[in-house]
């Protein structure tokens, strides 16, 4: 039996990187099953015991050096990702010491490190650069989830392990209907999917997004849901936006797990979303985005599905945000092709990631590294 430990923002009930674990679980175990073999997955997880029990994997306190170091003993092989692990916009600038600081535990113990479909940057503090390109280098391979994280690493120098581009693990992720909450919807009603967060300005660009939803809800005769991905951090503001309505939405107070979040989007017929995993189980379900770009990592997942952001947040109009609702809705039955077309070439590139990675597990010198390699060049046309 192989052992990996698996490292990321798990735990936190954010559905986006809960589905990300799931999917990465399921995929590699049974990978490695297809070859003959066992898989053990250990998760650093910031509630153990709910991750132990939802994926029926060992799960250990994330900030537990000492189990850490148990774990990474006892490991064939350390999987960091996936996500946005390696930015310092949030988390008082300690993300980066944090996951890099695991992967040199890693590396002590001589353990192989794969970097999974993670989302690269911004990287701004030059300590973090330099921590960056000091132990990225020292793992054994590094797949991204978009074009502009590969290009952000190999600007700082991040050059010496295969670098490839996939698609986010929760492209593969097993839909669940949440049964409950779609009975719940009115019937024969176009149901729009609303999913904001936190952010600075939020004061200022909330009414924005309400007197659009307002026209729209008015206009296409809709009901909004709104769904916290991030489920106790988002809540407030689906609360704070919803009074803004002039019609009553749904919000979406119950928690889901992430099949049913996805689940719940094949439902809608239009999304406005920030948090990204909204866009992809969006654009899974074929229905038409319209992202809000916070992040850069929102504008390069709607590039690759050839989407446009409705722009940053602090420049959001209710009126520009109506406009392009409505050309999005004009060509709902096209867009709902391409995305769904789409969608299903990044889940045929996120599954084969998963192959690659469960190759390199049960033989980490093995065929994988000039697949990667080849990977890398392409990435970098």
């Amino acid at each position: 039996m192989k052992k990996i430990v698996i490292s990321g923002y798990f735990g936190f009930n954010n559905a986006g990187d809960e589905a990300i674990l799931q999917s990465m679980v399921e995929s590699l175990t049974a990978a490695v099953r297809r070859r003959g073999e066992e898989l053990s997955v250990t998760v650093l997880s910031a509630s153990p015991a709910a991750t132990a029990e939802r994926l029926g994997v060992n799960a250990i306190p994330r900030t537990s050096l000492l189990q850490v170091l148990r774990s990474l003993a006892r490991c064939d092989a350390f999987i960091s990702g996936g996500g946005g692990l390696l930015q310092d916009a949030t988390g008082r600038r300690l993300s980066v010491a944090y996951y890099l600081g695991l992967v040199a535990l890693a590396r002590l113990f001589a353990r192989p490190v794969v970097f999974y479909a993670q989302g690269f940057g911004p990287v701004s503090h030059p300590l973090n650069r330099l921590l960056v390109r000091l132990v990225a280098n020292r793992a054994a391979i590094i797949t991204v989830r978009d074009q502009g994280s590969l290009d952000g690493l190999l600007a700082l120098g991040v050059k010496k392990p295969a670098l490839a581009v996939t698609a986010d693990p929760a492209f593969l992720l097993e839909l669940k209907q949440p049964d409950r909450v779609l009975a719940a919807l009115p019937e024969g009603k176009p149901v729009l999917g609303v999913a904001v967060r936190p952010w600075p300005g939020q004061e200022r660009f909330l009414p924005e997004i309400a007197g659009a939803l307002n026209c729209l809800l008015q206009e296409l005769e809709a009901v909004a849901v709104l769904v916290p991905m991030h489920y106790e951090e988002d809540l407030p503001v689906c609360r704070e936006l919803a009074a803004m309505l002039k019609h009553r939405p749904v919000v979406l107070e119950e928690q889901l797990s992430p099949p049913e979040v996805a689940g719940l989007f094949q439902r809608f017929d239009l999304v406005l979303a920030m948090r990204l995993h909204a866009l992809i189980f969006a654009a899974r379900a074929g229905v038409p985005v319209l992202g809000i770009g916070y992040d850069p990592k929102v504008e390069a997942f709607l590039d690759r599905v050839g989407q446009k952001t409705a722009g940053l947040p602090a420049g959001l109009a209710a009126a520009d945000l109506v406009g392009r609702a409505l050309e999005l809705w004009g060509r709902r039955a096209e867009i709902a092709r391409e995305l769904r077309a789409k969608s299903a070439g990044l889940g045929a590139v996120a599954r084969q990631t998963a192959e690659d990675v469960a190759d390199f597990i049960l033989e980490p010198c093995g065929a994988l590294l000039p697949r990667l390699t080849a990977g890398q060049r392409e990435g970098q046309r």
